[in-house]
């Protein structure tokens, strides 16, 4: 108010500070992004979540309740979570094994993953339109009209209906470790589609209307 200037406003904390912060109406309208840093879902299901207030450097919570390492799924969870239930904030998770969990957040719709470069920026542009859904485990969508990406770690079996994409689409195949463009091919949609026909997996899969 003094200076005129509408600043981003981030929140960096540990989760009992966050959620009490998000939960009050009046601070939680001048948060623009929340951080993920200080806290992690583990592999196990189980959270890793040091309290607020104790006096103790993040290293110094880690001796003490020695977390166990986090996943996909994990991280995954953790960001959906909170672009569901706050959609207007973006999310970034710096936390356990970060940047490795980099595709698991993105997916989530995360900000800011520690992605490759793809291609040009028509791949970044056509997935900040899209919406998150997850339809299995390690298989991961982000929806548009125009079209999806899709991650799978594993498309054996997998199907998925996308019956409501009709016409020609260009399917770009892309490496999740370099980013490389493996392959292009064409497809026509407007039906169930077998993942396993096209990847094996681990692998991006984008959809473009063509």
């Amino acid at each position: 108010a003094e200076t005129g200037k509408n600043p981003i406003i981030g929140l960096s904390a540990t989760k009992d500070v966050q959620d009490a912060i998000l939960a009050d109406s009046e601070r939680s309208k001048e948060i623009q992004v929340i951080d993920i840093r200080y806290w992690h879902y583990q592999a196990d299901g189980k959270i890793y979540a040091p309290q607020g207030g104790q006096n103790l450097a993040p290293r110094q919570h880690a001796r003490l309740l020695k977390p166990k390492k986090t996943s996909m799924e994990a991280v995954y969870k953790a960001v959906s979570e909170y672009r569901t239930r706050y959609p207007d904030k973006a999310v970034l998770y710096f936390a356990d094994n970060y940047p490795t969990m980099a595709w698991a957040s993105f997916m989530a719709g995360g900000s800011m993953a520690n992605l490759p470069k793809i291609g040009n920026n028509d791949f970044y542009r056509a997935a900040s339109t899209m919406k998150a859904v997850q339809i299995n485990k390690g298989t991961w969508l982000l929806k548009s009209v125009q079209g999806l990406i899709i991650y799978s770690e594993q498309a054996i079996g997998e199907d998925i209906d996308l019956s409501d994409y009709k016409g020609r689409f260009e399917m770009t195949h892309i490496n999740p470790k370099n980013g490389a463009i493996t392959k292009i091919e064409q497809i026509n949609l407007g039906k169930h589609i077998n993942l396993s026909n096209y990847t094996k997996g681990p692998e991006i899969i984008w959809l473009n209307k063509k």
